[in-house]
């Protein structure tokens, strides 16, 4: 039984890491948005093993006094900029799908800087089981 549960656990670390399916293509670090500016959000999934079934993304923008002040997005996302599906198309020159998406800051944001979350949601595996993961760029909200 015990080699059992270990391979289990090995087996879920190994998909874990297999399964990192998305990146922000952007906004990246540094960034500097202004209110009620769009911009596109471009949401990047490299050539992957891994078998994924997309559930959807969303993606989010959280003003703190520090970068560090921010709360974890597992935590909160802050204002949410767009919820729905992720239909991704393949890249023209191979190296995976993407799908750029249009999102306007908030109006009402004051200038400071933010976490700009992408929270992406999908079925992975046989099984299948959910898979949620997170990706971010520090940005900053100026006037």
């Amino acid at each position: 039984m015990k080699f059992f549960s270990s391979a289990v656990v090995l087996a879920t670390a190994a998909a874990t890491a297999v399964a990192q399916t998305i990146e922000l293509g952007y906004p990246v670090d540094g960034t500097i948005l202004s209110p009620g500016q769009k911009i596109g959000v471009q949401v990047v999934q490299p050539e992957s093993m891994a078998s994924c079934i997309q559930v959807g993304i969303a993606l989010a923008i959280n003003a703190c006094h520090t970068p560090e002040d921010c709360p974890s997005p597992a935590q909160e996302l802050g204002d949410v900029l767009y919820a729905g599906p992720w239909t991704p198309t393949a890249h023209s020159n191979g190296g995976g799908f993407y799908q750029n998406i249009t999102v306007e800051v908030p109006s009402f944001s004051t200038a400071t800087p933010a976490i700009f979350t992408l929270t992406h949601l999908c079925l992975l595996g046989a099984g299948p089981a959910p898979f949620l993961e997170y990706r971010n760029a520090s940005v900053l909200i100026a006037h």
